[in-house]
């Protein structure tokens, strides 16, 4: 999932936030793209390890034990339950922020994540740039950062504290709400290798799903077993390169991802995350309005896999021009806003249809496709082939951002 930013500085950075459904609500992944991952399968017979890449990915990753920096431990206290994955996230965050004092990449902390081996989605990260001793402060406004949001399930974090040159402490943090553990998962495996999943759901659930996306294609939902909040399922890794693999439930709130992994077959992970563009993101007719720009990359995502394209309907652009609003006037993006879930959306406006949803909240139109196309949830809405038509809604805010909501059905 791509984190959410708040930065303690002259201002705050915000990034996306995705959800998508037929029956699932996801996060989009910093993915590496197919086309590297086969160079690297073709360059080499065996790779080169990525030895700072864990070997499987797995939670929680318990804390070793308190922090030597008495100041440190402090804000580890009033942070939440430490995981080992998380403060090394955290501590990744606090370098790069001394070594360039840029903005945060969200697609690096997501992929960080995985280089770490946690499978946690909708990461907040959360920085501070301060005078030396101001740790009273860094920590009343780190709890005021922690109490603007809630996934429900248990609370983790990871909190780094660097001492700076001239008297300067800069602290970084990275915090998830948990919903499911991972049984240990190898994130390297040969090519045609069987890959057992298996995980625990924390919270209640009325059903639960596995879904990957391979190298190529469309996503594959998986065989599932779903029993007394236990899942198992498993996948041929049949093609080299990067696999996503993504755990849907539908939880309090609605369906929504609670775990994500990656696993490299034939190759070895890269150092960083390679972000492939969406399909039709450099055509000329995606540069201007918004939602003309939505429209066309949907289309070009089908025409990619050779599907057949959408036409666009007036009743479900509606649906969604009102649903985008709603999530802007919320400030969250969902499925379910108070005014109820696309269901009972379409029930209040008379419509009977066999129907899916994608949200998000992203700075452009281009990054919102780009952000939906790495989801295994949201690609499968894009690309399914019982879909015909399609309303797209738009909502732009104050800061420049967009609220989006594409509506998929099959027309009667």
């Amino acid at each position: 999932m791509r984190a959410l930013l708040h930065v303690v500085r002259c201002r705050q950075t915000a990034a996306a936030l995705l959800c998508g459904a037929l029956s699932a609500c996801a996060g989009s992944a910093a993915q590496p793209g197919a086309s590297n991952a086969n160079r690297t399968v073709t360059e080499a017979t065996t790779p080169a390890r990525t030895s700072s890449f864990a070997t499987v990915t797995t939670s929680p990753q318990a804390s070793l034990g308190p922090s030597s920096d008495a100041d440190e431990e402090t804000l580890r206290r009033a942070c939440g339950e430490a995981d080992v994955a998380l403060i090394t996230v955290a501590t990744r965050l606090a370098e790069q922020q001394s070594a360039v004092g840029g903005e945060l990449d969200v697609d690096a902390i997501s992929y960080a994540l995985r280089a770490a081996g946690a499978p946690y989605v909708w990461p907040r990260a959360w920085l501070f740039n301060g005078s030396e001793g101001e740790v009273e402060t860094a920590k009343a406004r780190m709890q005021r950062w922690l109490g603007g949001f809630s996934d429900g399930g248990a609370r983790r974090c990871g909190v780094s504290l660097r001492h700076e040159g001239q008297s300067r402490m800069s602290v970084a943090a990275v915090a998830v709400d948990v919903l499911a553990e991972l049984e240990p998962l190898p994130t390297r495996a040969r090519v045609g290798q069987w890959i057992e999943v298996e995980a625990t759901l924390r919270v209640p659930a009325s059903e639960a799903k596995l879904v990957v996306l391979g190298p190529r294609g469309a996503p594959r939902p998986l065989p599932t077993s779903f029993d007394d909040g236990r899942v198992r399922a498993r996948f041929n890794a049949d093609f080299p390169g990067p696999w996503l693999v993504q755990l849907l439930a539908s939880v309090d709130g609605g369906p929504r991802p609670l775990l994500e992994a990656l696993v490299f077959a034939g190759m070895e992970p890269p150092p960083t995350a390679a972000i492939s563009k969406a399909p039709g993101e450099d055509a000329q007719d995606v540069a201007g309005d918004p939602r003309t720009a939505l429209y066309a990359l949907v289309n070009a995502a089908r025409e990619s896999e050779r599907g057949v394209p959408l036409s666009r309907d007036a009743r479900l652009e509606t649906l969604a021009q009102e649903h985008a609003e709603a999530m802007r006037r919320a400030r969250r993006t969902a499925h379910d806003t108070g005014d109820g879930d696309l269901n009972q959306r379409l029930e209040r406006a008379g419509l009977e249809l066999s129907a899916g949803e994608n949200v998000a909240h992203a700075g452009s139109a281009q990054l919102a496709q780009r952000a939906l196309w790495a989801s295994p949830s949201h690609r499968e809405n894009l690309l399914f082939r019982g879909f015909n038509v399609v309303g797209i809604g738009v909502a732009p805010d104050s800061d420049g951002t967009l609220w989006v909501c594409q509506v998929f059905a099959a027309s009667q």
